[in-house]
């Protein structure tokens, strides 16, 4: 009896760690995803309104009135968490509304899942990008759907602008 519990806590400890064989799509993608902005939520999916830049673990979802205001929040929280989860990446994915790094930034960290720009009110919206540790991959359909961005997005790759084409183009992305 004891050798069963063993048996199954580990079982579920490595899928924690592990996660599921297939990636998911996030159950937020069909009715937006709330944030928290200056003391209020905001559906994403309806507007940014003031917000210019928003953050999201895939389950928690900031916005700020600026970049730098985000990065402020961000070193802040990043001294005093100890571990990153390992559903999150180390550093983030950052999808930028304008080429050169420009106009309003989305940043995302859940790994192992599809995420649906639509539901951040992003999709089609991509002009340039900053990969952070963990390598991504852009889809022109929701879900992953085809085609796929031909450009690099591995670990730490970044564009100022979109490989001809796929301006505006990108639905979804996924963060191995």
């Amino acid at each position: 009896m004891r050798t069963r519990t063993i048996v199954s806590a580990v079982a579920l400890m490595m899928t924690a760690v592990v996660g599921s064989a297939a990636p998911h799509v996030s159950a937020a993608d069909s009715e937006g995803v709330l944030a928290s902005f200056e003391g209020t939520t905001i559906n994403l999916q309806d507007g940014w309104g003031a917000a210019r830049a928003c953050t999201s673990d895939g389950t928690v979802t900031t916005c700020y009135r600026s970049e730098a205001a985000l990065d402020r929040a961000t070193a802040v929280a990043a001294r005093s968490i100890e571990m990153t989860p390992l559903a999150a990446c180390a550093s983030s994915l950052r999808l930028y509304r304008s080429t050169s790094y420009g106009g309003s930034v989305l940043q995302l960290t859940a790994r192992g899942t599809f995420i649906n720009l639509s539901s951040f009110g992003f999709s089609n919206d991509t002009s340039s990008y900053r990969v952070g540790a963990c390598s991504a991959s852009f889809y022109d359909g929701s879900s992953g759907g085809a085609p796929t961005y031909p450009g690099s997005t591995s670990a730490n790759a970044s564009a100022t602008s979109m490989v001809s084409g796929w301006d505006n183009r990108v639905s979804s992305v996924y963060i191995a």
